[in-house]
């Protein structure tokens, strides 16, 4: 059985360092998902971190079956690594994996556990703005590919830090399964895609993780972030890369990533 308060304090401490570790214990690695979830339990009650919402990940088949998977993954996100659009990152960052475009949305609506299971229309009703954002994706251990999915749901479910840009309130006007984003790096575009590679629509991610979290007897609040999963990415960035999220009418996100 997996030591989850140990892991969670090692994972949580090398992500506040922005330390890489070699390995971490052998009683700290989640063997199956079960064990993952109850490391990512613990860190939500964890005294240096403070909870701001959710994040999707693996919401489109490519992604699924390269990871060996056949549905979405999902974890939470904290304030600690939470940044607004056009952060510079100052520090080394060798624990980042590589970028994702994905939209993003603050409730305006609790999806409370009584009324689950939640449909599409019933999870778009409680959107209160829709956000262009940028996931950095990463890792706190060299040896969590080993562990496989256990080993991201573990490990923050794959986050480093979460980047967002100013929301609208009538985002209803797009057509989110052809909305349009743009991944560009250094002024290139390095990939185009659509709100379809997003589980076919992103809000079909908002009502699949209300309806993940309530089977665990927990729900979604008003205020809460959720990060749909990648439209673009993960896609490696370079050095000192200059990000860009574009999302068309909808705005854009941006960040720098550091020079060493």
């Amino acid at each position: 059985m997996v030591n989850a308060n140990k892991a969670a304090e090692i994972l949580v401490a090398a992500h506040l360092n922005n330390e890489l570790l070699d390995d971490i214990p052998d009683d700290c690695k989640a063997s199956s998902p079960e064990e993952a979830l109850l490391i990512q339990e613990v860190m939500l009650k964890h005294p240096d971190l403070t909870y701001v919402g959710w994040k999707v990940a693996l919401t489109n088949k490519a992604l699924q079956e390269k990871a060996g998977v056949t549905e979405p993954a999902y974890g939470p996100i904290f304030a600690e690594f939470v940044q607004e659009s056009g952060h510079v990152y100052e520090a080394g960052m060798p624990t980042v994996g590589g970028i994702e475009c994905e939209f993003a949305v603050i409730l305006g609506k609790d999806l409370p556990l009584s009324n689950a299971p939640y449909t599409m229309e019933q999870g778009a009703d409680a959107i209160a703005t829709m956000h262009p954002a940028i996931e950095v994706t990463g890792m706190r251990f060299k040896t969590r590919p080993d562990l496989g999915r256990p080993g991201s749901t573990m490990d923050f479910a794959g986050n480093y830090s979460f980047v967002f840009a100013e929301g609208m309130a009538d985002w209803r006007k797009f057509d989110l399964p052809n909305h349009r984003v743009k991944h560009i790096v250094n002024g290139e575009v390095i990939k185009e895609s659509t709100g379809a590679h997003v589980l076919d629509n992103p809000l079909n991610s908002i009502c699949w993780l209300a309806n993940k979290l309530a089977a665990r007897g927990m729900e979604l609040k008003a205020g809460d972030w959720i990060s749909t999963g990648a439209a673009t990415g993960p896609i490696p960035a370079p050095v000192g890369a200059d990000i860009v999220a574009d999302f068309g009418e909808l705005g854009s996100s941006s960040c720098k990533l550091p020079t060493q």
